[in-house]
């Protein structure tokens, strides 16, 4: 049971940061994306297996940031 509390926890916080990141994503792409790396680094080391830079750079500019945010957590679970 702690465990199942534990990694939901984790989740809102990482959608959290996410979002918070993703708010200027339409204005500075690239920043975003080289924010969203460390971050995802940091919450999931096997997160640069799934995302590369370029492919955040062009989620960012193609998807709202509600669609980003979908994306990022469906591929991290």
């Amino acid at each position: 049971m702690s465990a199942i509390i534990h990694k939901h926890i984790r989740e809102s916080v990482l959608k959290t940061a996410l979002v918070h990141q993703l708010k200027n994503g339409q204005k500075s792409p690239e920043r975003t994306a080289r924010n969203l790396e460390e971050l995802l680094q940091r919450f999931s080391p096997k997160s640069g297996e799934l995302f590369s830079y370029s492919d955040l750079v062009a989620l960012i500019k193609s998807c709202s940031l509600e669609e980003c945010l979908d994306i990022i957590m469906h591929k991290l679970s």
